[in-house]
Formats: C-alpha cells, structure tokens, sequence
C-alpha cells in the first residue's frame, strides 16, 4: 500500500513500506506546517526540493529535521549549510541511488529539476516547476520557445509508466493552465494524476476533467479538497 498526503501549493508526502518521501514542502510562513515526521520512526525520510524559489523550498523548516533520520535531495540552485553531510545535490538529466532509492531528473523550463523516483516498486514524477509555461498576452514566439522546450524534455520519458504523477495546473495561465498535463499524458502511462501549483483554486480539477480532451484520462485525475487530505493506492 502507497499513501500520497497534499500537504500546500506543490508539496506533497508518499508513505511507502519503507520510506517516507516529501516533495517542495512549503509552509507559507508555518501556516501549513503540517508533517509530524516522528510518525515514521522506522522509515527512511527524503526530502526532495526541485529547486530554489521560496514556494518550493522552506528552508526555515526542513532543514529542523536534520538530525532525525532524513536524507535531502536538493537541485544545484539551492543554498544550503554545507557542513550538513546528509546532503545530496543533483543535476538536470542524470541518475542517483541514495540508500537503495533510485532518483532520475529533468530539466525544468523555469528553474531545477523534476524527479523520477523509484521507491518499492512505485514509480513518483514530480514536476517542480517544469511545466508549460504558456502565458496569454506573451510575446508569441517566447510562447512558441516554451511549447518545444517543454515537450522535448517530457519526451524523453516516452513510452514510460509512472504511478504517481504530481503535475502543475496553474489558473494564471489563463486558457492554458491545462497544456502541461495534456502534454504530459501523452508522453507517459500514468495511473494516478495530482494536481498542484494551483493556488488554492481547488476547483482546477473539476474544470479539467470537464474539458473534452481530457476524455481519455479524466478518470486519473485526482481532485484535491484540502491541505493534509490524503489517499491510500
């Protein structure tokens, strides 16, 4: 059994039989401060932070739990103590084992990475901010840059499956918030669909699945009610 908790914005936990992974936790100055990791005495906890920006990365409060049993998985953009040795930074487009975890990662279209990860038999993608960036009212060929860029990155997991995807859907793109997972479907086999970067629009979802070219995932699609809101798959 795999447990996957929202926890705020594009933070999210994924309990599996032996590890605990924790995805960009962000608690909007403590307001969502919402892991107790003293619940999983016993696992392996992996901090995950695709990269620098602040909605994506709460120094002030991962980095508390450095003298419990956590192994932190930072993008090379990210400032960190460096006397801390449980420490491990990554690069776009390459692979890393730590402690029997298999992590892969892209190039984002904004900043950092996404990760691949493959933990007991699940395999978890989450996109930190590498999405598609398509803004109504941007100069047409940025718009045109972005579309490549992004789908030339997910293509590389082409014909690939993953259990989890956590993917952004992001209201300010207008029109558009939707390309990202569109694309990414496309590319990759994926069972369960997590929204996030959703600013606390929770009806993105709904509105997704409602779209006709959702049709032949729309049943994938997670909808999120709530911060701390969790499923058992």
């Amino acid at each position: 059994m795999t447990k996957v908790t929202y926890l705020h914005h594009s933070g999210f936990m994924v309990e599996t039989e032996k590890n605990c992974l924790v995805f960009d936790y962000y608690t909007d100055g403590g307001k969502f401060d919402n892991i107790d990791l003293s619940a999983f005495n016993g696992k392996n906890v992996f901090v995950f932070v695709s990269h620098f920006h602040q909605d994506h990365y709460d120094r002030n409060v991962i980095f508390k739990w450095k003298d419990m049993n956590v192994r932190y998985i930072l993008s090379k953009d990210c400032m960190y103590d460096k006397s801390l040795e449980n420490v491990t930074v990554v690069n776009a487009n390459k692979g890393y084992i730590i402690d029997g975890v298999a992590i892969e990662t892209l190039k984002s279209t904004d900043e950092g990475v996404a990760y691949i990860v493959h933990s007991d038999g699940i395999t978890i993608y989450h996109a930190g901010d590498l999405n598609h960036w398509y803004w109504d009212g941007e100069d047409p060929q940025w718009n045109k840059n972005m579309t490549k860029a992004y789908r030339e990155e997910i293509a590389k997991m082409h014909g690939r499956k993953a259990d989890i995807a956590f993917l952004p859907l992001d209201p300010r793109l207008g029109e558009y918030f939707y390309l990202g997972i569109d694309d990414f479907v496309k590319e990759v086999d994926v069972k369960h669909i997590f929204p996030m970067h959703f600013w606390g629009e929770y009806d993105g979802a709904e509105r997704r699945k409602k779209m006709p070219c959702s049709a032949g995932y729309r049943d994938r699609i997670v909808e999120i009610h709530e911060e701390g809101e969790g499923w058992e798959i």
